[in-house]
């Protein structure tokens, strides 16, 4: 038996009036640097968190119009994005890309406020029981996702 997974949309933030809607699309919320950032760019906001199984890009941009959201923040499969900036430009909203560098690696799970800090940093749970930690650096404009190849 096929067991179907909802899509799940919460507001995660929100200022008291706020100008911008932002579309984060991400089984993880965004975390405190990644709010502030927002806001530093766009005054006030209201951030809503899609999460679950997203059946596809037209979904998203659906979504879009239906909250009149201005930004779409996707940490999804890539050629989801690729569709995405296409429908980006077609439908006049700005996709961005959380960029994360990669701070640590461990071997056991990391302790918030001991390990990492959890107001800029996330861990990410890798193979054979390793443990990255993740920063958040920047946000930057997904115009495209092109793949360039050459004979082999």
């Amino acid at each position: 038996m096929t067991q179907i997974q909802k899509v799940e949309i919460k507001e995660f933030y929100s200022d008291p009036q706020p100008e911008h809607i932002v579309l984060w699309v991400s089984r993880h919320p965004p975390i405190k640097a990644q709010i502030e950032t927002l806001k530093k760019k766009l005054g006030s906001i209201k951030v809503l968190q899609v999460s679950g199984l997203i059946p596809s890009a037209e979904f998203v941009a659906e979504l879009v119009k239906k909250f009149n959201a201005q930004y779409v923040v996707p940490v999804l499969p890539l050629s989801f994005i690729a569709r995405l900036s296409e429908l980006a430009r077609k439908n006049g909203f700005t996709l961005l890309w959380a960029e994360m560098e990669m701070v640590k690696q461990m071997n056991s799970e990391p302790k918030p406020n001991v390990d990492y800090n959890p107001e800029n940093e996330v861990f990410i749970k890798g193979y054979e029981g390793t443990y990255k930690i993740m920063r958040f650096k920047q946000f930057h404009v997904i115009k495209a996702v092109k793949l360039e190849l050459e004979p082999w």
